[in-house]
């Protein structure tokens, strides 16, 4: 083996041992927050966070748009499916985050797709992010009290004499 295979050879074995998975990778600079699952129950509403992270030295313009949509399936209402800057809980944050009301109309796992334009900036130049999450969220029946008798008194039987 040559001394250029051999360099190569450990090059590589490197390469594999310090490679991360696909799905634990983050992009240098930003960070998009958003919970995997939210259950809501049926009829009740939860609130779903998204939140924008930056690293030190970097910002979301100020001057460029920060564009959240939101595609809810059916089973899923949400009161705006665009929300901009002026919607963020804190417009004036250097990465702005969101509080989105998500309310259950069916039961069983549904999907809410996020799409999230806006730009980043460090120094003086900027660059765009298009970015895309999916979020399940599971609408669930309430349970019904285990000792709930007739108009929710305790049942008799079970008390205690």
């Amino acid at each position: 083996m040559t001394r250029a295979a051999f360099a190569l050879a450990v090059l590589g074995i490197a390469l594999v041992l310090t490679a991360r998975p696909l799905g634990a990778q983050r992009e240098p600079g930003w960070e998009l927050r958003v919970p995997d699952r939210i259950e809501v129950p049926l009829g009740g509403s939860a609130i779903m966070p998204i939140a924008i992270a930056v690293d030190r030295g970097l910002t979301v313009s100020r001057d460029g748009p920060v564009i959240v949509e939101l595609y809810a399936e059916p089973g899923l209402a949400i009161k705006k499916r665009r929300l901009g800057r002026a919607d963020a809980v804190d417009p004036e944050a250097d990465a702005p985050r969101f509080a989105v009301a998500v309310h259950g109309d069916g039961v069983g796992d549904h999907t809410l797709k996020l799409h999230v334009k806006l730009w980043l900036c460090g120094g003086k130049a900027c660059r765009p992010l298009d970015l895309r999450r999916v979020v399940t969220i599971t609408v669930a029946t309430p349970a019904a009290p285990a000792d709930a008798g007739i108009d929710g008194m305790p049942d008799a039987r079970h008390q205690p004499r």
